[in-house]
């Protein structure tokens, strides 16, 4: 008789992998079996795939905690009281306050700037901490935490390109720790440059597993599309300086995901281009109404190419050797190729150029990562300028990402090469070697900058120590010491600002004002009259001016001055509030209740006007 044999069926690709009906027991038999082999090394596979990421991501926040932890009782405020948290409609969060705030997209009249909603909502949570009213702690310790999220996206990010954890947690390590990231950190203004970041990052981690799922299924998924598209609004909503997103990822297309171009991969941007279009029109009109009137220029098209070889050479300089950190670095002058650090950003650039276009045959690595770090570079080069600054650490916490990608691939190829397994462990052993050691100088050298953000003067000392030619820093320096009380320091600092640009009014009126403080009358009107020649329609230097006077006791030219000053701005109660008081001390007392019933018309709370009618008897209008 012929044995009836059992047909075996081929698995399908659908099919579950064999397993034992009882794991434990399977496990636990004496030698083990071929199941419990099978078993065993699935489940050590499961571990390490939970354990060696939980690992990688909680060392990284360990180190970057460590380097940061001084961040948290930083005092330096760079601006923030005057754009973010000085702000009244910042520090009660209502219906009120989030339609000024997203409803104000052309003409935003609570940031001095571009629109930027999702950055002031994330101050308005932090002023749900009743802390926040006296304390910085509760800002820092926000920006702080999406600066480690940052970190650990940039991991995902590498490891969802290249497979490769270890590699991908050294690089978001020295990402999270490298000192020309610390601006975006420390000062709670950036805290838009931050969160747009984090969303961009989100982003591009949605459309790299889109475009992977793509790739394998012959379609991609439309939430995770769906989803990509979402971060980018978040992110251009925090910060316009994300609107490169649409072009970077089509340099992912290129590499390192090497799609085949073609008409769809073109239309899926389409979206992201219509949100970048619509977005960079905000962002020119909101930037140019916010307070910026009048300063908005655009670059000469002939200095484009020197103005884009300084800025990226001087990153470039900056990332090898973080040195003499500034927030913002000024325009060299005179800005020409015989000036040698103009001269030496542009040979830095023209290497680099150089040695990616060497690359091209080997590897497409180094041309993606110089095109992300370009395009990403782009909205702050100052095509369209609004600041003197020519280039500003926090603008490459984005563009940054570019170099690693390259440098990823080729610690990838290096961990896996394929060689003697002695040698492997020594390519790896020097390469963590090499790693521990950045890791450390980047430690070190971000809590010697941390060091200086201890306060505010402190702070822009040191600024001056790198750029003593930089007038603003004295300006800024100058009203901290006016905060403080310290008037002699004060008009020193003032003195150097309009020695430095003698053509900005406001530098002449922040001295006079110091001087007429203290009681340096005359000098304080000759400041005063500096700044009516630059501009002579202010009506606020007509008043100091008047004040000045008045204090010499020229009550005419006093009265002149605020005169003056009434009819340049007529809507304003203060010339009228003056004027009052002239007529007052030259016993003009009809004309004085006149002129302090019509500053209460102007601004019925003026309650020095009020208290000056009470003593001459007149009753309020």
């Amino acid at each position: 008789m012929l044995k009836r044999v059992k047909r075996r069926t081929k698995p399908t690709r659908g099919d579950a992998p064999e397993r034992p009906r009882n794991l434990d027991r399977a496990l636990a038999e004496p030698g083990g079996g071929p199941v419990a082999r099978r078993a065993g090394r699935a489940l050590a596979r499961m571990w390490l795939g939970v354990r060696v990421p939980a690992a990688v991501l909680v060392a990284l926040w360990s180190v970057v905690l460590v380097a940061y932890w001084p961040a948290l009782s930083a005092g330096a405020l760079y601006m923030d009281d005057k754009f973010y948290i000085g702000a009244p409609i910042m520090r009660h969060l209502s219906w009120a306050s989030l339609k000024a705030i997203f409803g104000e997209v052309l003409s935003p009249s609570s940031v001095n700037g571009y629109y930027q909603p999702l950055a002031q909502l994330s101050v308005m949570l932090d002023f749900l901490d009743p802390t926040a009213a006296n304390s910085l702690l509760p800002f820092h310790r926000t920006t702080l935490l999406l600066h480690l999220l940052n970190a650990a996206l940039v991991v995902v990010l590498l490891r969802r390109l290249f497979s490769n954890w270890l590699t991908a947690g050294l690089l978001g390590l020295l990402y999270g720790l490298h000192p020309l990231n610390a601006d975006a950190v420390l000062w709670i203004a950036e805290r838009k440059t931050v969160l747009s970041t984090c969303f961009a990052l989100c982003s591009f981690i949605m459309y790299v597993t889109y475009a992977r799922h793509a790739e394998q299924a012959g379609r991609g998924h439309w939430k995770r599309y769906l989803a990509s598209l979402l971060m980018y609004v978040c992110a251009v909503l925090s910060k316009p300086t994300a609107l490169p997103v649409a072009l970077i990822l089509l340099v992912l297309d290129y590499w390192p995901l090497e799609r085949r171009f073609n008409r769809n991969i073109l239309l899926e941007k389409v979206p992201f281009f219509v949100v970048g279009a619509l977005f960079a029109l905000v962002t020119v009109i909101s930037q140019a109404r916010a307070g910026q009137a009048g300063a908005t220029q655009v670059m000469n098209p002939l200095y484009l190419p020197l103005v884009l070889g300084y800025s990226i050479g001087l990153y470039l300089l900056k990332m090898i050797c973080p040195v003499g950190l500034v927030s913002d670095y000024p325009c060299p002058e005179p800005f020409t190729l015989m000036n040698t650090d103009v001269l030496i950003g542009n040979l830095a650039t023209a290497g680099m150029v150089a040695a990616i276009v060497l690359s091209v045959r080997r590897t497409r690595a180094w041309v993606a990562g110089g095109l992300f770090v370009l395009i990403a570079i782009l909205p702050t080069l100052g095509i369209v300028r609004y600041t003197s600054s020519i280039a500003a650490n926090r603008s490459m916490y984005l563009p940054m990402l570019g170099l690693l990608l390259p440098l990823a691939w080729g610690l990838n190829r290096l961990w896996n090469l394929n060689v003697s397994a002695s040698r492997v462990l020594a390519v790896r052993l020097i390469l963590a070697g090499a790693g521990a050691s950045l890791a450390t100088g980047s430690v070190v050298a971000t809590r010697s900058y941390e060091a200086h953000w201890r306060d505010s003067v402190t702070l822009l000392q040191y600024y001056l120590t790198q750029t003593p030619a930089e007038w603003k820093l004295h300006t800024r320096l100058g009203n901290e010491w006016i905060q403080l009380g310290n008037y002699p320091s004060a008009i020193a600092e003032f003195r150097e600002a309009v020695y430095l640009n003698p053509h900005w009014a406001e530098n002449s009126l922040n001295l006079g004002r110091a001087l007429y403080t203290v009681g340096n009358y005359a000098e304080a009107k000759r400041a005063f009259a500096m700044a009516l020649q630059k501009t002579p329609n202010d009506w606020r230097a007509h008043i100091l001016m008047g004040s000045a006077l008045r204090s010499q006791n020229d009550l005419e030219g006093a009265l002149d001055e605020f005169r003056i000053a009434a009819q340049l701005a007529p809507t304003k109660a203060a010339p009228h509030y003056n004027i009052g008081s002239v007529l007052a001390q030259q016993g003009k007392v009809d004309e004085a209740i006149e002129a302090y019933q019509r500053t209460l018309r102007l601004d019925p709370r003026f309650g020095e006007a009020q208290k000056e009618l009470n003593a001459l008897g007149a009753k309020r209008p």
